[in-house]
């Protein structure tokens, strides 16, 4: 078992579980999912469906140093607004292996598709790091749950985890998310929708809730979703359809070996990785340092 920091702090990759092996739940690795490694054919050009948010920056390394290459893979990358519009992407083809929160996954596997996880991507812990906030700008009125009934929110995507544990939050703070109107709006546009006044608040993960928070000062957040679900949550994996992986098992292995070196290269050397966030994200280096 590997070790990697939930998504933010880029020093230590101390609290998020990258994993050797395929996952079939939110708590824990499964040991009922066996991949056939030895039997599979290996594809070798994947395409792959990623985001452009700090929870990646294994990835990011893995890419830059060529790693996937060195594996034997050569890869495609599409970086895409949410796992609500990767799974659909994978399950037409378009995409061979993806990233998405776990909600869109869980919802897609109950709806039918053949989802399989391959590696965990992210874990939160309560406290310590918790990724997603709930943001308003700095001079509104709103400043609890209960205030946010009525009003709009923007997530990335609707029904992904982000809605879900927003939804939750509120609730159990006081407020009706029934009453809330949410819409979707892709995190970099967020905080300019914000400004505008085109939404009340928005829920984002990082780096979209220290940027606008502590770097723009537009924002004021109110309060951290995960948090309220659980002391320590997956949110985030890789995952590819399981018809895929009988075929390719060799493949996702690769993929996983790679992936593996991109996190002994993250714990190595932090500034490197800080350098990539930024370069994959579009964020300056020096804003990373704020982010904790």
């Amino acid at each position: 078992m590997r070790k990697i920091n939930v998504g933010i702090d880029l020093g230590a990759l101390t609290r998020r579980e990258f994993l050797g092996k395929a996952v079939t739940g939110a708590a824990a690795a499964s040991a009922a999912l066996v991949l056939p490694w030895e039997r599979a054919f290996a594809q070798t050009k994947v395409q792959i469906g990623t985001m452009k948010i700090g929870d990646l920056s294994p990835f990011f390394l893995a890419v830059e140093r060529g790693f996937f290459k060195d594996s034997g893979l050569d890869i495609n990358v599409t970086a895409m607004v949410g796992g609500a519009a990767i799974a659909p992407a994978l399950a037409s083809g378009s995409l061979n292996i993806g990233w998405s929160n776990v909600v869109s996954i869980f919802q897609g596997h109950l709806e039918g598709f053949d989802y399989r996880f391959i590696a965990n991507g992210a874990l939160n812990k309560r406290g310590t790091n918790d990724v997603f906030g709930v943001q308003v700008a700095t001079d509104s009125a709103i400043g609890s749950a209960k205030e946010l009934s009525g009003k709009t929110i923007a997530t990335n995507t609707l029904r992904n985890i982000i809605h879900v544990s927003g939804q939750h939050w509120i609730d159990g703070n006081g407020g009706d998310s029934s009453k809330v109107k949410w819409v979707e709006v892709p995190f970099p546009q967020m905080e300019p929708a914000l400004v505008s006044k085109h939404i009340d608040a928005f829920i984002a993960v990082e780096p979209f809730v220290t940027v606008p928070a502590k770097v723009n000062k537009k924002t004021k957040v109110l309060g951290y979703p995960l948090g309220g679900i659980a002391p320590r949550l997956l949110i985030a994996s890789y995952f590819c359809s399981d018809a895929w992986i009988q075929k390719n098992g060799n493949t996702v292995k690769a993929f996983i070996a790679a992936l593996n070196r991109g996190i002994d290269a993250h714990n190595a050397n932090p500034e490197e990785a800080k350098a990539n966030v930024a370069k994959h994200t579009g964020l300056k280096p020096d804003f990373l340092k704020l982010m904790a």
